[in-house]
């Protein structure tokens, strides 16, 4: 993966809502946003499952992460969040439910994973 890139991508997306250089980004609110990705997640499950090219299944997987990004920060842009936040919290729930995969040496079976999983979710769940 080339990092720059990653970077470009995530400048341009804050750019696009920071900024408003898009008209298009600019009318997207949170349903419209969540609609998108909702079309753009089938379209790439049919890229994967109907056996579209590489080059095609790459595309729509790039609409999916860009549209995420986008919904990033029109939270961010509004006050609710941040992108720093958002990563920091999907870490923190990574860590919580699948500790194991900071340790190189304790490897688990996918039940014991899936286990983990789900107990951790639930007790997440009942702290809220």
């Amino acid at each position: 993966m080339k990092n720059i890139d990653f970077s470009q991508l995530i400048e341009l997306v804050r750019k696009m809502v920071a900024d408003g250089i898009c008209p298009w980004t600019d009318h997207q609110d949170f349903d419209s946003i969540l609609s998108h990705i909702l079309q753009e997640c089938k379209e790439l499950s049919e890229a994967v499952h109907e056996g579209y090219s590489i080059k095609e299944v790459t595309s729509e997987a790039g609409d999916v992460l860009t549209l995420v990004l986008l919904l990033c920060f029109k939270m961010e842009f509004l006050g609710m969040s941040s992108l720093d936040a958002i990563i920091s919290e999907a870490l923190a729930k990574i860590r919580r439910r699948a500790p194991h995969v900071f340790d190189p040496s304790k490897r688990i079976s996918y039940e014991e994973a899936r286990t983990a999983w789900a107990l951790a979710k639930l007790e997440e769940k009942s702290e809220k």
